[in-house]
């Protein structure tokens, strides 16, 4: 045989080497995960968790659909003499979660707003008033439970709807 055969030879065999150990060490890896995923009991699915919704949350939803209705009352030019009683109660509801001195001063305003509304001598102030309401809710959300804020926005009454 040539040098050059030798060589050949040589480098095969080498080459061939080289890709024995590495399917062997492929397969050691693969075994050793497989081996980890058959120790791992099954884990069930979790389920997302969703809070019972609190007494300011229900008090809100309930301000929210009762808030479209008054949109659509000043719109009409139909200016309200009051508010829901119950609107007061944003101070003491209970909450999911701690709320601070901000959100007191919040409620305060949405509670001055709403007043503000029922003052309104004309549909323009009460448009105005009632935006500010509006304003003041984007303002809490912001800051507390964000999840809403699309909604809230929406609720604005835009210059020139009617």
């Amino acid at each position: 045989m040539n040098r050059f055969s030798k060589l050949f030879i040589g480098g095969c065999l080498i080459g061939a080497s080289f890709f024995v150990a590495c399917q062997q060490e492929s397969n050691s890896e693969t075994q050793a995960a497989e081996a980890a995923t058959k120790d791992q009991a099954p884990q069930p699915k979790k389920e997302l968790e969703m809070n019972e919704p609190s007494e300011l949350a229900l008090l809100m939803r309930s301000m929210y659909d009762r808030n479209l209705a008054l949109k659509k009352q000043i719109m009409e030019g139909d200016i309200p003499e009051s508010f829901p009683e119950d609107f007061l109660t944003i101070h003491t509801a209970k909450a999911n979660e701690k709320l601070n001195e901000t959100f007191d001063a919040l409620a305060k305003e949405y509670i001055k707003n709403m007043e503000a509304i029922t003052k309104a001598e004309n549909r323009e102030e009460g448009i105005k008033a009632y935006n500010n309401m509006v304003g003041t809710c984007a303002s809490c959300h912001t800051i507390y439970c964000q999840g809403p804020l699309p909604k809230i926005r929406k609720m604005r009454i835009q210059e020139g709807e009617s």
